[in-house]
């Protein structure tokens, strides 16, 4: 005859059906997470669970002797040690999943990515044999082998399409307001001579771009001639007084004084109405002539310095020499 007894384990569930031995032959599911105690008493399996927060003791099943219970019962208690067991081994294997593998796929993959950005930017990991693995020492820093780039080629913009930005002054304009006021000697400082060309500075000594720009300055004095325009439009009145003081010592004397005032330091000497008028006229053609700020650097023809031109000795005495090519 065919045993019909069943015990089969779903998940947290035991699927529980005596269908040869039990009296009842009834089917019983028993949710193995929520806690039930099993016991026999004579031909009776009794399961006590929890229900709705309250413990209740039922009849699992009834058999026609002792021995078929007994038997009962020692199939459950396999079936529920086994249980334990399963649950045991899968939580450990969960564990190694999470601890274990996932971190080592994710350091593998770290790796990966790092070797990959290393190969598409040229760094290179030392091998073994470049380094003495002794202790204390460490191996050598990547060497990063740059990729070669086609440059970036970007015009100069030109200063009447900025919106914002006034129209430039006709560089022929400029240039003989320049040529003006040199001739008379009463409005620049001549601050050297030099056979590469001659620049031309609108600068204010208590502009801190202008203090900043006057190491670059000294540079190209060394073989530029260098022509000072003092003004006063950033410093006002503290500007116009050390300038005054300037424009109205001899001429011999006006480089070392520019240099001396450039380098917030005071001068020596009176304050003529004279070098005011001359102070505020340069004023007047550094606003007439729109001039953007200060250091304004000017060449022979009268054109200003392009935007992106940075104020540095040598980017000026190329576009300088550029300039005078033209």
């Amino acid at each position: 005859m065919k045993n019909r007894d069943k015990i089969r384990q779903y998940d947290n569930t035991l699927h529980i059906h005596f269908g040869s031995t039990g009296e009842e032959r009834s089917v019983s599911l028993l949710p193995l997470e929520r806690g039930l105690s099993l016991k026999r008493e004579g031909k009776q399996l009794l399961v006590t669970s929890a229900f709705g927060g309250k413990l209740e003791q039922v009849v699992l099943e009834s058999f026609g002797t002792e021995q078929l219970a007994s038997d009962a019962f020692e199939a459950l208690q396999a079936a529920i040690v086994s249980h334990g067991l399963r649950r045991r081994w899968s939580s450990r294997a969960k564990g190694i999943v999470k601890w274990g593998i996932i971190p080592a796929f994710a350091v593998i993959f770290a790796l990966g990515l790092n070797m990959f950005a290393a190969k598409l930017t040229g760094l290179q990991a030392p091998t073994e044999a470049q380094y003495d693995p002794g202790i204390g020492t460490q191996p050598p820093a990547p060497v990063f082998t740059p990729q070669r780039t086609q440059p970036l080629q970007q015009p100069a913009p030109d200063l009447a399409n900025i919106p914002g930005l006034p129209k430039p002054a006709d560089p022929k304009v400029v240039r003989e307001a320049i040529k003006a006021g040199v001739a008379t000697g009463k409005y620049s400082v001549k601050l050297s001579e030099g056979a590469k060309g001659t620049v031309y500075i609108f600068s204010d000594p208590s502009c801190p771009h202008c203090q900043k720009f006057e190491p670059e300055l000294e540079q190209l004095a060394a073989d530029h001639t260098v022509e000072i325009f003092p003004v006063s439009v950033i410093g006002g009145e503290g500007s116009a007084k050390p300038i005054a003081q300037m424009l109205c010592a001899p001429v011999e004397q006006r480089a070392s004084m520019w240099k001396a005032i450039a380098k917030g330091r005071p001068v020596e000497g009176p304050v003529c109405e004279e070098g005011l008028t001359h102070v505020r006229a340069n004023d007047q053609v550094f606003r007439k002539l729109q001039f953007l700020g200060t250091p304004t650097v000017i060449n022979q023809q009268g054109a200003q310095t392009p935007l992106t031109l940075p104020n540095q000795a040598a980017a000026i005495a190329q576009w300088l020499e550029q300039t005078q090519a033209q």
